[in-house]
């Protein structure tokens, strides 16, 4: 994670996240499973489009599928308590999906990216977007330096043996 994400994390708490928290609709994408395009891309089934491409590379594929704009329905317009449910439901999506990716029995390893930043007229609207990309051998990473994101708070969750609930320091 960045410094921006930490500070957030500091503030928010991560403790007893549970995929409940992540709202229907985006559960829904995570029940339809991973897939493997033809490409190599490993990318949630809801969410593959027709006709595919063009794409530079398998992780171009990754993210431009596999990232969404996290819904904030029923959240406040501002302040804490919208910083805490929007990164909590963000954890709470890309936390069920990684656990759904091992259905795939790939060697590539999955990670989720979780980025919070202002943006609207006054950059004074709190946004959220998830996404997913695989450490492809050969392939440049989706991201090589999350502190070079300076105007987001950007988190990188992988599998590591256990549920991805809880983000600890890293």
């Amino acid at each position: 994670m960045n410094r921006s994400m930490a500070h957030l994390l500091r503030r928010v708490g991560t403790d007893g996240i549970t995929p409940d928290e992540a709202t229907p609709a985006f559960l829904r994408i995570v029940e339809d499973g991973w897939e493997v395009t033809p490409g190599g891309a490993r990318v949630l089934s809801a969410l593959k489009s027709a006709p595919p491409g063009p794409f530079s590379d398998v992780v171009h594929e990754e993210y431009t599928v596999n990232g969404r704009g996290m819904t904030d329905y029923g959240l406040p317009a501002s302040g804490e308590e919208r910083e805490s449910r929007l990164l909590r439901r963000c954890v709470a999506y890309a936390g069920s999906a990684l656990l759904r990716a091992d259905a795939l029995g790939s060697a590539v390893e999955i990670s989720a990216y979780v980025s919070l930043s202002y943006g609207g007229l006054a950059d004074d609207h709190l946004t959220a977007n998830v996404t997913f990309c695989g450490d492809h051998p050969g392939v440049r990473p989706y991201v090589t330096d999350l502190e070079a994101f300076e105007t987001e708070a950007i988190l990188r969750l992988r599998r590591t043996g256990e549920p991805p609930w809880g983000v600890r320091g890293r």
